[in-house]
């Protein structure tokens, strides 16, 4: 009695430990999904703001009624927000250089939740604002995963702080929700019933 009481006590051990050894490479698997989705999250903004700002023009090289066209946004790098002004497209109407060049005037913003939203000047003179868009969600946020910028910070360096930053900085705040799970086992000893003295537990049930 007394050998199978011992060997009993030694197989739940050995289960109990193989039970936490798998909840703790589930977890770290679980956790290291879920920090990669939203390190892909961030570089997914990042990269959409990247492409924007490599087109942005100072506002005040903008004349007024163009702007006003646009909403006259003003051209912000700092605190909760980015806005600015862009030029992109290339090339001629005729595809010569003499020709009169293709391209689009956009007044762009950014939310510190990366909400996207961009206004396009027309030809006729209007603005069309584009459908917005956020940047934090180009990933399928399948772990509840809650991404977010804390602020926008412009570099300029040794020019003078007006017109177009160096550079900016973004801090992301990232949040991971998950579960953990307490794994256990018990035996209910040689007489094979539960409720008796013999019953071999890893924890106390109230």
């Amino acid at each position: 009695m007394i050998e199978v009481l011992v060997a009993s006590t030694i197989l739940v051990v050995i289960v109990m430990m193989l039970a936490m050894l798998f909840q703790q490479t589930s977890m770290a698997w679980r956790t290291g999904v879920r920090r990669a989705d939203s390190f892909m999250q961030v570089r997914s903004a990042v990269g959409a703001i990247q492409r924007d700002a490599s087109a942005a023009i100072d506002a005040s090289s903008i004349p007024d009624a163009l702007k006003t066209a646009l909403g006259g946004g003003k051209q912000t790098f700092s605190g909760s927000a980015l806005q600015f002004y862009t030029l992109t497209g290339t090339g001629f109407a005729d595809n010569r250089p003499g020709g009169m060049p293709l391209r689009a005037l956009s007044y762009i913003t950014y939310s510190k939740e990366g909400q996207r939203t961009e206004t396009v000047l027309q030809g006729d003179g209007s603005g069309w604002k584009k459908p917005e868009s956020n940047v934090m969600k180009f990933v399928t946020n399948k772990d509840n995963l809650k991404t977010s910028f804390q602020g926008f910070e412009p570099e300029f360096g040794d020019l003078p702080t007006v017109g177009l930053p160096l550079f900016v900085i973004l801090k992301a705040d990232i949040e991971l929700a998950g579960f953990s799970y307490d794994i256990g086992a018990a035996s209910a000893g040689p007489d094979k019933t539960w409720g008796t003295k013999d019953d071999i537990r890893t924890w106390v049930e109230e």
